[in-house]
């Protein structure tokens, strides 16, 4: 998984590219972590370039959830594609996790 920024002055989106499994891991909390100490209270992890979501990835959306909902910041997650929709819908992570459209 690759990622990069891009900001306004009220939402930071966390545009990720690739597949986004276990081994992501890492690289998933330094972007979190990253994305965290700009100080904007809107976080959004834009998976428009995401191509395939393992079921760890899918625990890893819920702790950083749980995280944004401890320390006080809000996410969400946009765009993603129809195979990684679909793990979300069998998941039912879109119950727990704000998924928004752009």
């Amino acid at each position: 998984m690759d990622y990069s920024f891009s900001s306004s002055s009220t939402l930071l989106k966390c545009l990720m590219k690739g597949e986004f499994t276990f081994n992501d891991h890492p690289t998933f909390r330094s972007m979190i972590d990253e994305a965290v100490k700009t100080g904007i209270s809107m976080i959004q992890l834009d998976l428009s370039d995401v191509e395939y979501v393992d079921s760890a990835g899918l625990g890893m959306f819920l702790v950083v959830n749980e995280r944004a909902s401890e320390e006080g910041w809000n996410l969400s997650i946009s765009n993603p594609r129809e195979k990684v929709r679909k793990m979300f819908h069998l998941a039912k992570l879109e119950t727990i996790v704000n998924i928004v459209e752009e």
